[in-house]
């Protein structure tokens, strides 16, 4: 039978960082579980309360908590790496959000567009 779940067999892909010379990390790609959950956590709201004598005012708001869903990707896809703190010995740990924040805004956009990437992100975002 049809094995159709991601197993420790899958090997996560390395990446070479452009914009971090000798830098890489190693990705995998969520599970279906994990990318729903990433998906739950924009927020979509629309009001359509009445103004006055007006008549009705419509207004929307898209909320996607970015810095939480960085985390999460971060937290779910970086399995491995070799970047590190200011004094060069310290490996970055990409569970602390304290640390992702200290990243180089280069490498840490870089980071995010490879997990897009594996992930097939730019698909969700027109539904």
């Amino acid at each position: 039978m049809p094995v159709a779940v991601i197993t420790e067999t899958d090997e996560p892909q390395r990446f070479d960082l452009k914009s971090c010379e000798g830098g890489y990390v190693v990705l995998k790609p969520m599970t279906f579980g994990q990318a729903t959950e990433r998906r739950a956590m924009t927020k979509l709201s629309l009001d359509l309360g009445k103004k006055g004598r007006k008549g009705e005012d419509a207004k929307g708001e898209l909320n996607l908590s970015s810095t939480a869903i960085t985390a999460f990707e971060f937290r779910h896809c970086i399995v491995e790496h070799n970047l590190c703190q200011a004094d060069g010995q310290t490996l970055l740990n990409f569970r602390n959000q304290n640390d992702i924040n200290a990243l180089h805004p280069k490498i840490g956009g870089e980071i995010n567009d490879l997990i897009s990437s594996i992930n097939n992100f730019e698909d969700d975002e027109g539904e």
